[in-house]
């Protein structure tokens, strides 16, 4: 028997090596509302982890311009911020000594700092304002100044302004020591003791004798805090101060800072910071209002995006798919970035099989969640899953199964994790996925692997009944019951493909649900039933079930025909072959033509589900007409065939190429039966050759068959020495 692992559907020889009886096992059951997320929310909010602060500042050598009349810029010093939750933020300056730092993980307004390191030239050179790199505010404007001196300079430099003022005061002090000393000595000649004065002058000689230690700290502060001003940075009149004071003359500071300059600019600088204040009382106020309007204009969206949504599902459900597709482009044009709706429109056009289109709407939802998933992964990997599992359903759908496999296995690891932190939550989706790669591993004959997942998922689901028997949880086990029935018939076990699938629609019966969902999954049951119980020789049960699916189907269909009408294509195929078996010609002639001219009007040109059924339809027709002793409509349907066979091996060899050798061998005795020896030698050649490499029963027979025409004499000499070649190749 040969098998077709697509959907289970089987072709098999009868005892005349003419007839070929395929059915549609339709398919493997997908979970009911696995493809749907709920709508929850319109927008996806953006975690505060995903902003980003940028952070400019530029590095120089200290007081460079001031005492060189040129900025020492710093190149190749390492810049870092490290947020609270350990995201690190690098840059190296460049020739101008300039770094941007866009820093991740903190929010604007926020005080935090940041790390210079100097390489290079500069690596002995250590930063001078450290304190002011350890409290930024983020969000700044004016970039941070960041200025270096040589290991030992700022002490240096503290020291010898220390020592020039300590020099200078006790110079000054000794010089008003002396003047003091002659004024007391000469009241003590005069013996004025009694004079004022002389008290005075002994308190000034007391107090300038205790003063010298108290203007030593005190200078040494000073000269702390001022080594640590950059020069660069300052007006003139200040520098010139700044060098007055740092070499003692007091006297002068003064004089390049005066108190009516001063003043003058205070006075300048609390004007620009009243209007200032104004102004900001002003953007605020602007600010406010903008947020108002930006607040009432994404409500007033959200509200017209409920009205687009609202009526792409009802003209959903009435099965208007221009209007429906119409309002959903519409959502999507407005609202460009909602995942969950961009996954409720995929889902809708997957399912009208619109794949293409499908794939897009995925491709670009996986594009967003993937930058939320950098920056938050527990909260949008779900919804990963999610679409990647949707993803991989579609491109089984297009039999691109190893595309298929890859998302499926990455939706597995996900919801593994997940299910790991919450079983209660994700174990179902663990169970499905699990159905879904078993489904795949079937379809490439991976058979024993597939029955593991099988059981596996339907222990899952019998448990989850126990502890639940909702509908999801019940109709979820007559899922995989179904699964299983196309399982067993695929490996022949007809007999537990019937019991499997009996138990099944024993579920659906005794819940007697109306929705369309659970009434085309009883039809499926129906449908593979009425298969089984043609192989298992109950052929009143066979024909009862197909009636019964095929009315139901039809049904569906006049509501909805781009998701049913598939289905009826399936049925009225079944029903084809159940009427081939029983050699009810005129009946099997009239259901398969039927199903074809549908699958005609249902086509396109990608090789998908219709032309693997079109192809089995016309090789049906085709051995009805040959049984009849039409060979040339027999010759024209099979050629048709294999046509769409041949893209179907193009485009999936995996699951199609083990079907052509069995119709070759139908073409062949075709051939014979129309005396065109030399294209039935040819295609018996293609057969035996890699990647075929046919033998068995049926060649021996071809081959028996071609020894008598040999005898005949009706075979061309070139013919002949092809089937001499062909027998070598069977020795071997």
């Amino acid at each position: 028997m040969l098998r077709a692992t697509r959907a289970n559907r089987d072709i098999r020889d009868n005892r005349d090596n003419r007839k070929i009886l395929t059915l549609f096992l339709t398919s493997y059951l997908l979970p009911l509302t696995f493809y749907f997320l709920p709508l929850t929310s319109y927008l996806l909010p953006l975690p505060l982890s995903a902003q980003q602060i940028q952070l400019k500042g530029v590095v120089t050598v200290q007081n460079s311009k001031t005492y060189t009349g040129k900025t020492q810029f710093v190149k190749n010093a390492e810049v870092e911020h490290v947020s609270a939750n350990n995201v690190k933020t690098k840059d190296v300056t460049g020739d101008d000594g300039k770094f941007l730092l866009n820093i991740k993980g903190a929010a604007p307004n926020t005080q935090t700092q940041i790390t210079v390191t100097p390489f290079g030239d500069f690596s002995d050179f250590v930063v001078v304002n450290e304190k002011e790199i350890k409290d930024i505010t983020l969000g700044r404007i004016t970039p941070v100044s960041v200025y270096i001196c040589k290991k030992g300079e700022l002490e240096q430099r503290q020291a010898d302004m220390v020592g020039i003022n300590m020099k200078k005061l006790e110079e000054r002090l000794e010089k008003d020591k002396k003047r003091l000393q002659m004024e007391l000595e000469q009241l003590k000649a005069n013996n004025d003791y009694l004079n004022a004065r002389f008290s005075e002058i002994k308190d000034s000689l007391a107090i300038i004798s205790n003063s010298i230690d108290i203007a030593f700290e005190r200078i040494k502060e000073y000269a702390k805090i001022m080594v640590l001003e950059n020069l660069d940075e300052r007006e003139e009149n200040y520098v010139r101060a700044y060098n007055c004071f740092s070499r003692g003359d007091f006297d002068s500071v003064p004089y390049y800072l005066p108190d009516h300059e001063l003043e003058l600019k205070y006075q300048k600088i609390k004007l620009l910071q009243k209007e200032t204040q104004k102004k900001k009382e002003l953007v605020e106020k602007l600010t406010e209002s903008i947020r108002t309007e930006e607040e009432y204009s994404q409500n007033s969206l959200n509200e017209l995006l409920k009205n687009w949504v609202l009526l792409a599902r009802t003209y959903n459900m009435k099965n208007d798919y221009e209007k429906t597709m119409f309002y959903y482009e519409k959502v999507f044009e407005a609202d460009s970035l909602n995942v969950e709706l961009i996954i409720e429109y995929a889902d809708y056009l997957q399912k009208i099989r619109y794949y293409n289109k499908a794939e897009t709407f995925y491709l670009k939802c996986l594009e967003i969640i993937s930058n939320l998933v950098k920056h938050d992964t527990k909260a949008y990997l779900p919804s990963e899953a999610l679409v990647l599992n949707n993803l991989g359903l579609l491109y089984w759908s297009i039999n691109d199964h190893e595309k298929a496999l890859q998302n499926l296995e990455r939706v597995l690891f996900i919801r593994r994790e997940l299910a790991a932190e919450n079983p209660k939550l994700y174990r179902k989706d663990v169970a499905w996925t699990l159905n879904h790669i078993a489904i795949l591993l079937q379809e490439t004959r991976q058979f024993d692997e597939a029955l593991v997942l099988y059981e596996e998922t339907l222990e899952f689901f019998r448990e989850f009944a126990a502890e639940d028997s909702s509908i999801n949880n019940v109709t979820a086990i007559a899922s995989i019951l179904i699964n299983l029935g196309t399982y067993h018939a695929d490996i022949e076990e007809f007999p537990t493909a019937v019991k499997e699938c009996e138990e099944a629609l024993d579920i659906y019966n005794k819940l007697n649900l109306d929705e369309p969902k659970f009434v085309s999954n009883k039809a499926l049951v129906l449908n593979n039933l009425g298969a089984f119980y043609l192989y298992v020789g109950e052929f009143e049960k066979a024909i009862e079930a197909l009636n019964e699916s095929l009315t139901i189907r039809k049904k569906l269909a006049a509501d909805n025909p781009k998701v049913y009408l598939p289905d009826v294509v399936q049925t009225l195929a079944n029903l084809g072959f159940f009427y081939s078996e029983l050699q009810e010609n005129e009946k099997a002639f009239e259901t398969l033509g039927a199903a074809i001219s549908l699958i005609r009007e249902l086509i396109t040109d990608t090789p998908n589900d219709f032309f693997y059924y079109m192809a089995l339809c016309l090789f049906q027709v085709a051995d009805l007409h040959f049984g009849e002793n039409d060979y040339s409509k027999s010759l024209e349907e099979y050629n048709e065939g294999m046509i769409y066979l041949r893209k179907l091996v193009a485009h999936a060899p995996e699951v199609y190429s083990h079907i052509i050798p069995e119709i070759i061998k139908k073409m062949i005795f075709l051939h014979i039966e129309i005396k065109e020896y030399s294209t039935a030698i040819q295609y018996l050649m293609e057969i035996v050759q890699p990647p075929y490499e046919s033998s068995g029963k049926t060649i021996t027979k071809i081959l028996e068959n071609f020894e008598e025409l040999e005898k005949a004499g009706v075979i061309s000499e070139e013919s002949m020495k092809n089937l001499e070649i062909i027998r070598e190749m069977l020795k071997k």
